[in-house]
């Protein structure tokens, strides 16, 4: 999966809407959106920054994704505000509500328009904990017919020190016979050095290999270089297991029936010194799986974000990203969730 943040605008008043506007006219043309398509974009954004001005103090920005892999190509849009937040989602979420006197039809058109959307809001004062509150809106677009359902829904969130074209953080998703693996690798430092570190890490990502052989062979190729540390991570569906093995300082966190386990792994960088990999294997069933670099904080809780942890991984991904991510570093977060089979009911958070 390649996911790229093509534009992050602040929307403070009426002149910052041209930018974002322009930005999207032409990335919208440029991946091949139908112009019905680009219509329907536009029109979803434009209710967006009309939100934000009408309801967020002016104090709220609107990014632009674009996101690929084998089966899809996708653009996204997702808008972030610091405002007061709304009481009653799902009654804003109808057509004709409205607070200010207007025809209320702005978060039921984005609903409408959208390929796939996602909404998140946290009133002021409801989580004392939280860093944020206000409104986050995530919706999808899609070049083409949306991609048949899978066996897991999945969300990115990778962004470079400040937004550098080079990335020390690399994120690699493989399908894995009935499940999935992906690696997940930070090169030390930051900027082109520690981009250059991982070229070619998803040679040693394969489907045979297990995934401490994984993270031995790519200590190999880290040999006589700056080094890196990461977790290699596999589901396998069928038998609804779930193994990682990791070195260094990286982060994963399994959200499952309400609670959070945070996994740990042994110092050491790989291409250097290191213990051996331990395999840890969990249940993921219902299970949502969070997997970062070292810049994403720690410091949260299940209830800094309360209600969240239901929605789509990528807007989880992205509101993580954006709220409780370090601006001194490199920063990548994966974010899966296991779907239930038909048939059975969801004990998740």
């Amino acid at each position: 999966m390649k996911t790229k943040l093509l534009l992050d605008q602040v929307i403070s008043d009426d002149s910052s809407q041209v930018l974002l506007r322009s930005k999207l006219r032409a990335v919208s043309r440029r991946m091949g959106f139908k112009d019905t398509v680009r219509e329907r974009i536009e029109l979803v954004c434009n209710e967006i920054i009309t939100n934000q001005l009408k309801y967020a103090g002016r104090h709220g920005l609107v990014q632009i994704w674009e996101q690929s892999n084998s089966e899809f190509t996708a653009l996204d849009l997702f808008a972030l505000d610091f405002g007061p937040g709304i009481p009653n989602l799902p009654a804003a979420m109808q057509d004709g509500y409205t607070t200010s006197g207007t025809l209320g039809k702005g978060l039921g058109a984005v609903l409408r328009l959208s390929s796939e959307c996602e909404f998140y809001t946290l009133p002021r004062g409801m989580a004392r904990d939280s860093p944020w509150h206000g409104m986050a809106v995530w919706a999808r677009f899609h070049v083409g017919n949306k991609p048949n359902p899978r066996r897991f829904q999945c969300g990115h969130y990778v962004r470079a020190y400040r937004d550098d074209v080079y990335n020390g953080d690399c994120i690699c998703v493989r399908p894995d016979g009935p499940g999935i693996r992906w690696l997940h690798a930070d090169g030390l430092g930051h900027g082109k050095e520690a981009a250059e570190v991982l070229i070619g890490a998803d040679e040693v990502l394969d489907e045979t290999t297990p995934l401490d052989g994984v993270l031995q062979n790519l200590s190999h190729r880290l040999r006589g270089g700056r080094g890196a540390v990461a977790m290699a991570c596999g589901i396998d569906f069928d038998t609804r297991r779930l193994s990682i093995c990791g070195v260094g300082d990286m982060a994963a966190f399994l959200i499952c029936n309400g609670e959070r386990r945070v996994l740990n792994f042994s110092p050491g960088v790989l291409g250097h010194e290191h213990r051996s990999f331990e395999m840890v294997e969990l249940p993921p069933q219902q299970a949502l799986f969070v997997t970062a670099s070292d810049g994403l904080r720690r410091n949260w809780s299940l209830s800094t974000f309360p209600g969240l942890w239901r929605l789509h991984p990528q807007l989880i991904a992205l509101l993580l990203g954006n709220v409780i991510t370090r601006n001194n570093d490199d920063k990548s977060i994966l974010v899966i969730r296991a779907t239930p089979i038909k048939g059975e009911e969801s004990g998740q958070e």
